[in-house]
């Protein structure tokens, strides 16, 4: 900024014309808005050097705005846009964008324009105000300061001319020597030139041996290019000089011959990392006996609980029974019973007594008879009661084992083995985003479609009328031959152009490849849409991993499809034979499989596109499976049903059910001894009875 005020100061006390003063500072505006590389700053560069306008307050003017110029690029960019697509001046820009050589001015450029447009303008209003300036300030101020020794640094020295001769001798000079460096260094400025943009654009070292141009036919034949791994021991190309002036590349012909240690797929998998979550992992892990036991609310532990609790009951009923007891009460009567046989009946008195003593010895036999029969019909209550459980307990452990079973078989009927959708879809799905990323890398080459984004200091391209109608990229013909580490590959390629339609022909791609492990080929054809038509023979596959094992076979495959507007409708056949299966799960290994079929539809948007695989696979690992996983279930459901039995029969060998039916008998046993003591007593009574004679004794003591 000091600078720029020093060169100002010294310019405007100059006697210097005040017009070339603003201009200086007005075109330094101009090529400082406008990019750095652009056919209007060299235009005003020439017109600075020529003309007599201070170089130095013009290159300080410069310097300031430049600067400026970045900031004000969104404001250049809008401003651009405005006033190429304003409808009124299209004419004006469809005759421009005509001329021949125009198009790379870069006049369609939105920030081009734009910075142009803005600087015209502010220059315009600049022009008015600083010559105004200039003039007042040399009437009043410059006048005074030429007075002043201390300050006669200030003051510039007068310039004469209008024309520059130094000026025209330098444009000229410049000229010359751009001529020189094109006629003489042409080969090395495009092969430095190479090599850094590649470098840039690849992220790799890049080194170029020789590069040999002939401007007389525009053709560019370059020798050993190395980027990376990858070597081009040729690459040759002809470019059609007639159609360069209007800003189309025209490539004749294109050979290239390149060579790598590494494999098509390590280039490609390198640049195109794709990962993927969704893995599949093959687990035959069926619940344990145990956990179906502990975490299952099962009928037959609960109606063991009900049979545990309800024997509680039953003990609490046996601890209350008092066998001794009733054995001392019948024994008394015994004794009882037993006194009375020793009693002599001699008068209808003494038989009284005896009646009166059997009575009481009756009631007492009553009352212990009840009692005991009280106590044996609780018995009985409990006994069915428990009877009732162990049955119940029986039906639950026979439903329990039917619903083990069931809860196995609704696990065996799940999908364990999805081999198409959870093994391949995550894979080819991974190789779908390899390949429609490479396609979104090369789609700008195959539509002429204008990029609508803005990127800063570049702006957009607006294109109009093209009345040279030719595509703006042509490639009439190109033989590629690549040798990789295992295969050699070939590629031809004829009129592919970034418009099919407009160059009317349609654009073809030829491929072959072959190695001892495969031989590939076939076409893509391109004109409104991609039509492709491949296939790979004799494909040997050493190790495929698909995660629940590995596949080492020969393949051969079909891929037949069409690409229209980004949306892909494909059909893949593979042909697997001879195939060989290695897995950590034994029942998959040595696979009696002879061959199989893969079948891959993709539709849809190419970057997600709908897959469907179908492959007859699955039929045979299915069928593994299912008795694998059959086999399994048996093995568990018989083991939880005899866990179920051993626990049941464990809780039952604790419950004393005999003690329970010893009880009882018993019981029946006093009871019938009471019966057999009330018969005693009736045959004593009968025997004391027939002793008397007297009939009328007989008339009163009838029983």
């Amino acid at each position: 900024m000091g600078h720029f005020i020093l060169k100002f100061l010294r310019e405007l006390n100059s006697a210097t014309s005040s017009k070339s003063l603003v201009l200086a500072i007005i075109l330094g505006l101009i090529a400082g808005f406008l990019p750095t590389i652009n056919f209007f700053t060299l235009i005003i560069f020439f017109i600075v050097l020529i003309f007599r306008i201070p170089i130095g307050l013009f290159i300080a003017s410069y310097a300031i705005f430049k600067i400026l110029g970045f900031f004000l690029d969104p404001l250049f960019n809008n401003v651009g846009y405005a006033v190429l697509t304003a409808s009124f001046l299209k004419p004006i820009w469809t005759f421009f964008y005509n001329l021949p050589f125009f198009r790379w001015s870069g006049f369609n450029n939105t920030i081009v324009m734009g910075s142009l447009v803005l600087g015209v303008i502010l220059g315009v209003i600049l022009y008015f105000v600083l010559d105004k300036f200039i003039q007042i300030y040399r009437s009043i101020v410059f006048e005074k300061l030429k007075k002043i020794k201390l300050l006669s640094w200030l003051i510039g020295e007068e310039k004469k001319g209008f024309i520059r001769i130094s000026g025209i001798i330098f444009s000229v000079l410049i000229i010359f020597l751009f001529l020189f460096f094109v006629i003489f260094l042409l080969d090395p400025i495009i092969k430095y030139s190479l090599e850094f943009m590649l470098s840039k654009a690849t992220h790799k070292k890049v080194k170029i041996e020789k590069v040999d141009t002939s401007l007389k036919n525009f053709s560019i034949d370059i020798k050993n290019m190395q980027i990376g791994n990858l070597l081009f021991s040729k690459i040759y190309t002809q470019i059609d000089k007639n159609k360069l002036i209007w800003k189309k590349y025209k490539i004749d012909n294109l050979i290239v011959y390149a060579q790598t240690n590494k494999s098509v797929y390590d280039l490609i998998n390198k640049e195109n990392k794709v990962s993927t979550h969704n893995k599949f992992n093959l687990k035959i892990s069926l619940p344990k006996p145990e956990n179906i036991l502990a975490k299952e609310e099962l009928k037959s532990i609960q109606a063991l609980r009900k049979l545990e609790s309800d024997y509680k009951k039953v003990q609490k009923d046996l601890s209350k029974l008092n066998i001794d007891k009733y054995k001392k009460d019948l024994n008394k009567l015994k004794i009882k019973i037993k006194s009375l046989q020793s009693i002599k009946i001699k008068t209808p008195q003494d038989f009284q007594k005896l009646l009166v003593q059997v009575k009481e010895i009756k009631k007492e036999s009553k009352l212990l008879l009840n009692s005991i029969k009280q106590d044996k019909q609780l018995l009985i209550q409990d006994k069915r009661l428990i009877q009732n459980d162990i049955k119940n307990l029986e039906i639950a452990l026979n439903e329990d084992k039917e619903n083990i079973k069931s809860k196995y078989e609704m696990i065996k009927n799940k999908e364990y083995l999805n081999f198409a959708e959870s093994i391949l879809k995550p894979k080819i799905s991974k190789y779908v985003k390899v390949v429609s990323e490479i396609y979104r890398k090369i789609e700008p080459y195959l539509h002429s479609k204008p990029k609508k984004e803005y990127i800063r200091a570049k702006g957009i391209y607006i294109k109009f009328e093209d009345k040279v109608k030719y595509p703006d990229f042509v490639l009439v013909k190109s033989n590629v031959n690549l040798k990789t580490s295992i295969a050699k590959w070939k590629i031809n390629l004829l009129n592919i152009s970034n418009n099919q339609v407009l160059l009317n022909k349609r654009g073809t791609i030829l491929l072959k490849g072959k190695s001892k492990f495969f031989d590939v080929g076939g076409n893509v054809n391109y004109f409104k849409n991609i039509k492709f038509n491949l296939y790979a023979n004799k494909v040997k596959i050493k190790k495929l991993n698909l995660n629940l094992f590995t596949v080492s076979s020969f393949a051969n495959i079909k891929i037949l499809g069409l690409l229209q507007n980004n949306i892909i409708n494909s059909k893949i056949v593979c042909y697997f034979y001879q195939p060989k299966f290695v897995s950590k799960k034994k029942f998959l290994n040595n696979l009696n499989i002879n061959h199989f079929k893969l079948v891959i539809l993709l539709k849809g948007d190419i970057t997600n596109p709908n897959i469907k695989i179908t492959s007859d696979l699955d039929k045979y690992l299915s069928k593994i499976m299912e008795n694998k996983i059959n086999a399994l279930i048996n093995k568990n459901v018989n083991k939880a049903q005899a866990l179920l039995q051993q626990k049941i029969n464990t809780k039952l060998k604790l419950l004393n059910i005999n003690k329970l039916d010893l009880s009882i008998k018993k019981l029946n046993s006093l009871e019938n001894i009471n019966k057999t003591l009330n018969n005693q007593l009736k045959n004593i009574i009968k025997s004391k009875k027939g002793n008397i004679l007297n009939n009328k004794l007989k008339g009163l003591f009838s029983f």
